[in-house]
């Protein structure tokens, strides 16, 4: 598997954000905030998607959105229920810089 540093993310053969490389057993933060997710809310989706696939049941994780894409619930919401019925989520608070903290227990 390659790995190159680009800038705070870990290149891998799928390109993924280091934070998506490994299961999490407890409550943590997904940092969509990276310039990378700024223009491609598809992208941002399917990594919010591979973040609470690696939470483990009872633990929540903060998805830190991008501020171009706007409060989450519109875009995240249905994507999110679709793939875990039982999970429940809530926007916890904006950011200063503009994203905002969207809070979904698995």
């Amino acid at each position: 598997m390659s790995r190159t540093d680009t800038g705070g993310t870990v290149a891998t053969d799928d390109d993924l954000p280091e934070f998506l490389e490994e299961e999490h057993s407890g409550s943590w933060s997904a940092n969509l905030e990276l310039d990378r997710y700024a223009d491609d809310r598809e992208l941002l989706v399917e990594h919010a998607l591979l973040a609470l696939e690696r939470t483990s049941p009872d633990h929540h994780v903060n998805l830190v959105t991008h501020p171009e894409h706007g409060t989450p619930e519109p875009y995240l919401a249905d994507p999110i229920r679709e793939r875990f019925p039982e999970a429940t989520a809530t926007v916890v608070d904006q950011c200063g810089c503009g994203g905002y903290v969207y809070r979904v227990e698995v």
